[in-house]
Formats: structure tokens, sequence, C-alpha cells
């Protein structure tokens, strides 16, 4: 079951509820007023409905993600360009799912700098998905750049840095000072033109295996890595980065032992936000 269905199920429990408290204060009501049950029934049912739908309409209002940069593209080029390289850079010249514009008030140097940290920390990503730990305060990539723009002040190099933290295209690993990418970092790879292995059918796929991994043993719901790729039937890069982004969502979790296998990670079970999405 997908997200949108899981919210439309929410939102007819909620109208359930809503006419079955109706029917028992219009009971009590018929004892204390001249009126009818179905009368009092009827008006409390429909305030109770119209209340639902307004605060549904609020809620959706507020959870809508809206582009973070609604004004310069890449390098100053305008949103307005709908031609292959600036709006997708997949050849497609249609608009992506995830709208992630440069950094706003970043000069053409800066905004040029930090679509090659972009790329290189989507380029080192994917070898490792659930590895991918730059240094402390990310000097290795920090390095990278310095050697990449040798024209450009280092000066120049932190600030582009410091504003791509502080946008959300890296986040700190729990517990420790490193850091790593976030979905973001992915959706802006994909607008400069790097090719995704993310595919929403085989994160489903995934979340069956799962699941039924669950139904069948809640005491212990992990699936090995190996017996998951064999599962799901694609490469071990399409199940990881899947997986990978399954886990930022917080639909599953990974466990990593020593001498785990080449994907970062020995085992995956499905959470309980998971189960509600899939079931």
């Amino acid at each position: 079951m997908s997200v949108g269905q899981y919210v439309t199920e929410r939102f007819i429990g909620k109208l359930i509820l809503a006419w079955l408290a109706a029917l028992i204060l219009a009971g009590i009501g018929t004892v204390y007023t001249p009126f009818s049950l179905v009368e009092i029934a009827g008006v409390i049912g429909m305030l109770g409905t119209l209340g639902i739908l307004a605060i549904q309409v609020h809620n959706t209002s507020n959870n809508r993600v809206e582009p973070e940069d609604a004004g310069e593209y890449v390098d100053g080029t305008d949103r307005s360009d709908t031609s292959d390289d600036v709006v997708n850079g997949d050849g497609d010249g249609a608009s992506t799912e995830h709208d992630v514009g440069a950094t706003e008030g970043l000069s053409a140097t800066e905004r040029r700098v930090q679509n090659e940290l972009i790329r290189e920390s989507y380029r080192r990503f994917t070898d490792r998905p659930f590895t991918f730990w730059p240094s402390p305060q990310g000097e290795r990539l920090r390095s990278y750049l310095n050697d990449e723009f040798e024209d450009v002040d280092e000066d120049v190099i932190d600030k582009v840095w410091r504003f791509s933290k502080d946008d959300g295209f890296f986040k700190r690993r729990p517990g420790k000072r490193s850091l790593t990418i976030t979905p973001t970092t992915l959706w802006r790879a994909k607008e400069l033109g790097e090719e995704l292995l993310l595919d929403d059918a085989v994160q489903d796929e995934i979340l069956d295996v799962l699941l039924q991994s669950y139904r069948s043993d809640p005491t212990y719901p992990r699936v090995d890595r190996d017996e998951l790729i064999e599962a799901v039937g694609r490469s071990s890069d399409v199940v990881d980065h899947n997986l990978w982004l399954l886990r930022e969502k917080g639909y599953v979790e990974t466990q990593a032992y020593i001498n785990s296998s080449d994907g970062g990670y020995s085992e995956a079970e499905i959470t309980k936000l998971g189960r509600q999405v899939s079931q």
C-alpha cells in the first residue's frame, strides 16, 4: 500500500468514528430535545465531517514541499529554462519530482564549486551507500575541492561547504563527528546529470520481502543482505541504493557486523512505519 493510500484510509477511519460519535450524541440528545434521532445525528455528523475535512486540507497544505530555490538554477540560469541540460541533465527535458536548486545567494563561481561538491559526494556514495562517511567535518571532500579548483580562494570553498551543510545536503552521523549525504544530495545530483539507481517499484518489492519476513517471524524479522538481493531479483547496487533511501525515510533499519558484506550492512528489517505504509 502506498503512502497516499495509507493517508486515505486514515481519513476514512476518522469519518467513520465521527459518525459513530454523532449517533451516540444524537441518542442522548433525543432525551432532552424535541428533535428526532435522525435530525440530531445528521447535524452533528455534518459538523464533524466538515471539521475533519478542514483539518485534512490544513495538514496537506502544510506538508507540501516547495522547491528550495525558485530563482536562479545552475550558474545563474533561470528555472523557466526547460532545456534538457538545465532541468534534468538527463536528456528528457521534463521537470524532476524533487526540484532542488543550488544554495540561494551563491555567486556563479560558488555555484560551480557546489555543483562539483554534490557530484563528487554522489560518486563516493555510489561505491558504498551505507559506509560513505566523510572524515570529520568533511576534510576529504574539502581537500578534493581545493585540488579541483586551484584558482578558487579557499575561503570560497569553506563558504560553499558551510552553506551546503546548512541547506541539508549533508547531515551529521548520529553520535559521530563525521557527515553523510542526504536524499537532497541525490535529487540535486540527478539535476546535475548523474544517473540515479532509485526505483519506486524496487522499493515496494524490498518492503514486501521485509514485510513477509516480519509476518513469518515477528520475533526475528531480519533478512540477510544476500537473501534480500536474491528475493528482489535486481543487482546488488540497485537494491542497496533503494534500501538506503528506505532507511532514510524511516521505513527500514539495517544492521552491520564485523566482516559484513560489501554493501556495508549485513541484515535489514522493516520498521513499524514501513509496515504501516506497506500493508
